[in-house]
């Protein structure tokens, strides 16, 4: 059988898939996605999640890890596409800058890279160029598809960093296979260490956080949620939060 140019495609397309699938055993001490969301940083997510659109379109399949590639990203594109001003991005990816990744491989091998070696903003200039490597661009394409099954412009409306955090979440238990259940408990401690902060009971983080978040969802995106407070009877007081149930919906958005 002789083949086809298609055929050909879809098989280069597959070992590019299975080689750039991380790897199980591997062990990512600090991603710089976790560390923007434990930071609360609105801007710098924003930033990665249009430089994954960007970087889905080079293909790093035959580059090595440890090489850097530079790329061009036009300004007024980045700035439309994030709805962020220019002195906001400057200043973030300044503290992108400042953020190094460790790996850690299975025989022990510690490795750091810098998640942005260089960037550069001329004045006047509508370019904005940005070194990274190899290794550190494969992670941030894995962004989209790790984090969002669905068109990352929609993410730009959002405009609450923890709003941002909880679709980031959606939006994985949403890619849960068919036979598991779309939904998430997190207990008043896993519900502050989750938006960083120090609310001490669940009517406050309700009242703050939950439906703030809720509403922008219902009105900005495609995935939203519903929630359903769980309570314990200890004693003979009254009942005590245990935790909250979220389940993932489609709004019609």
């Amino acid at each position: 059988m002789i083949p086809t140019k298609e055929n050909i495609k879809k098989f280069n397309e597959a070992k590019r898939a299975a080689k750039n699938k991380p790897k199980v055993h591997q062990k990512i001490a600090n991603t710089f996605i976790e560390n923007a969301i434990a930071h609360n940083n609105l801007s710098a997510l924003k930033t990665l999640y249009y430089l994954s659109t960007v970087l889905s379109n080079i293909d790093m399949y035959e580059m090595k890890d440890n090489k850097i590639i530079g790329i061009k990203i036009d300004k007024k594109e980045m700035l439309k596409f994030t709805e962020l001003t220019a002195g906001t991005i400057v200043k973030t990816v300044k503290q992108m800058q400042t953020t190094s990744i460790t790996f850690i491989e299975p025989d022990g091998v510690i490795e750091g890279m810098s998640l942005l070696p260089r960037y550069r903003f001329v004045p006047n200039k509508n370019v904005v160029e940005i070194d990274l490597y190899v290794r550190i661009a494969k992670m941030i394409v894995d962004v989209k598809d790790k984090y969002t099954p669905m068109n990352i412009k929609d993410l730009m409306h959002i405009k609450k960093a923890h709003s941002l955090r909880l679709l980031a979440l959606l939006c994985r238990i949403a890619n849960y296979d068919k036979n598991v259940a779309k939904r998430k408990k997190m207990t008043l401690d896993e519900l502050n260490a989750f938006f960083g902060t120090r609310l001490r009971n669940w009517n406050e983080i309700e009242r703050k956080i939950i439906i703030p978040i809720k509403a922008e969802l219902d009105n900005n995106s495609k995935i939203s949620f519903i929630y359903e407070a769980n309570y314990e009877v200890l004693g003979r007081g009254r009942p005590s939060f245990k935790d909250v149930t979220i389940d993932v919906i489609e709004t019609k958005k």
